[in-house]
């Protein structure tokens, strides 16, 4: 997206280049299994229709595009059924409902998911990249796309601690999904990754890393163009799925952090969690119009009442904390780096442990701004103490949150063996906590 680009419609959002620039950086991600990929190459272009409904595709007759009908299906009695519209069945009002209203052994329920596939291969044929019988599932009558979009709606989701973020994944943002082939990789990514976590396989890894590929790919694309009201959902529905790629590895050991191993770029997942505010800030005009004004307004509105707002001092700190931390009673964000992380904090750490709150305990990450994370790369002990806690806290309400396994635990283990050697008596109190939750005995223990 470049500076200055306009469009016709009134509603386009443009940001500075350096915003763009910001945002682009932090989807460029090295995808792990790409080189197991080479054997897949591009269709040459080629121009088709594929505005049809899906019962004249599968009749494989020419369809006239009527809607809400097209003239072939009213004709003949039969169910008119668009991609875009994922009609599944007799009413029902989102995939997950319709996947729960039968035994997956029964007719109809196959022919749900037969309705969901051919909407994938519909969604996805706008990519010249796509192949439908590149990945099969062996041990499937359907393909990998539909069982990672199943388990998309029916487990992946179920991780989500707000229900209003939650409803609109399982609704709004499926309808959005086939409308959007970026969206609906990265649907089909988060989908086999919880598979792929919960009962681990080579051959759904290798469909993870392809649908990663593809999504991070067009999501790169999508963002050279101007953010409007045509392109807002998508744009942040892929956002907000994306940081799961890189909170939950395939694999991940406690000396693959960077604080151990001494190497910045390990630190990626934290700065990628910038994501979401970079975009927001980009699409602001656009959000009242979006699937997600109504759930965002309501977090800020639950946020608002967290935290304190306290702008200057250490009132309300833990002592400790802030005498490392150098924090006195001038103290404001303006002056220190470690002010405002250290206040939201401390607020998430007064919250009662439950389901709603853990999602509010999430949103540390994306608040961190660039010069904390500098910090944090040069293994500064305040930054990481501050980071431990709330990596502890993390690990305190796993059960809400369950996702933490695949990295965050590691993480707080990490900085928890970097740091309990300190000569410094304030880290060594300040470690008990982070050490204790992450289940990580320290050497005077």
């Amino acid at each position: 997206m470049s500076s200055g680009q306009t469009s016709s419609d009134d509603t386009v959002c443009e940001g500075t280049s350096n915003d763009v620039k910001k945002l682009q950086n932090v989807f460029r991600v090295t995808v792990e299994g790409k080189k197991q990929l080479s054997g897949f190459h591009s269709r040459r272009a080629h121009r088709k229709s594929r505005a049809g409904c899906l019962t004249c595709k599968k009749r494989r007759v020419k369809c006239d595009e009527s809607k809400p009908d097209c003239s072939r299906c009213q004709k003949r009695g039969l169910d008119c059924c668009y991609a875009s519209e994922v009609s599944l069945s007799n009413g029902a009002r989102s995939l997950d409902e319709a996947f729960a209203l039968e035994d997956p052994t029964t007719t109809f329920f196959t022919l749900s998911l037969d309705n969901v596939t051919r909407g994938i291969e519909e969604t996805l044929s706008f990519d010249i990249n796509w192949k439908p019988d590149a990945l099969w599932n062996s041990k499937s009558t359907h393909p990998m796309s539909t069982v990672a979009f199943q388990n998309f709606v029916r487990g992946a989701t179920e991780t989500m601690a707000n229900p209003a973020i939650r409803d609109i994944m399982r609704t709004d943002m499926i309808r959005v999904s086939f409308t959007s082939a970026h969206l609906m990789y990265t649907i089909l990514a988060v989908g086999m990754l919880h598979l792929n976590r919960v009962s681990p396989s080579k051959e759904r890894s290798l469909a993870e890393s392809y649908f990663w590929l593809h999504a991070i790919q067009l999501y790169q694309k999508a963002l050279s163009s101007s953010v409007s009201k045509d392109n807002v959902d998508a744009l942040l529905s892929s956002c907000m799925l994306m940081s799961v790629m890189t909170v939950c590895p395939e694999r991940f050991a406690v000396t693959d952090s960077w604080v151990l191993t001494n190497r910045p770029e390990a630190m990626n997942w934290l700065c990628f969690q910038s994501g979401l505010r970079c975009i927001l800030t980009l699409a602001s005009p656009c959000i009242p119009s979006s699937i997600w004004a109504t759930a965002f307004a309501g977090i800020n509105k639950e946020e608002r009442q967290i935290f304190d707002g306290a702008q200057q001092g250490r009132d309300g700190l833990d002592p400790d904390l802030a005498d490392l931390c150098g924090i006195d009673d001038l103290t404001t964000e303006k002056t220190s780096v470690y002010y405002s992380p250290l206040r939201i904090l401390t607020s998430l750490l007064q919250l009662e442990r439950n389901a709603p709150n853990s999602g509010h305990c999430t949103s540390f990450m994306g608040r961190l701004e660039c010069d904390f994370l500098d910090l944090l790369r040069k293994r500064d002990p305040p930054a990481l103490i501050i980071l431990a806690h709330w990596m502890g806290l993390m690990c305190c309400v796993s059960q809400w949150q369950p996702w933490i396994e695949g990295r965050i635990r590691g993480e707080c283990v990490a900085i928890c063996m970097f740091l309990e050697h300190s000569t410094d008596p304030r880290i060594l109190r300040l470690l008990r906590f982070p050490a204790d939750s992450c289940g990580y005995r320290l050497d005077d223990s």
